[in-house]
């Protein structure tokens, strides 16, 4: 069922109702009056809802961050990993996708952190 956008002509609550295509009014829970549906909104709007309900997480207001960071990590983690299979090491030391740490070892070069 699609999300819709009801106002109430008494009390003038605004509320968004999951119903069917065929609903055109709804009862409003605050004053019992009729809610009638609204034409839906072009654009985003700010997401209120949980959106994970395992963790009980909502979007928050850096999530624009939160969603770079991740993407970034996983670049570092699953893709230049890939890129050691198909290119070789010569390749990812000259692109500097691979470094030596102080112990000697070949470890994935991570970005230095923003902070």
């Amino acid at each position: 069922m699609p999300k819709y956008h009801f106002i109430c002509d008494s009390c003038k609550a605004d509320i968004e109702r999951y119903a069917s295509i065929k609903t055109e009014e709804s009862k409003c829970p605050t004053c019992s009056g009729t809610m009638k549906r609204q034409f839906p909104n072009i654009g985003s709007q700010v997401v209120k809802e949980v959106v994970d309900k395992f963790t009980n997480t909502k979007h928050t207001i850096n999530q624009k961050a939160e969603d770079a960071e991740r993407k970034q990590d996983h670049f570092w983690t699953v893709q230049v990993p890939r890129l050691v299979q198909e290119y070789g090491i010569q390749t990812c030391l000259e692109e500097k996708w691979l470094v030596y740490n102080d112990k000697g070892e070949l470890v994935i070069n991570k970005p230095p952190s923003k902070r």
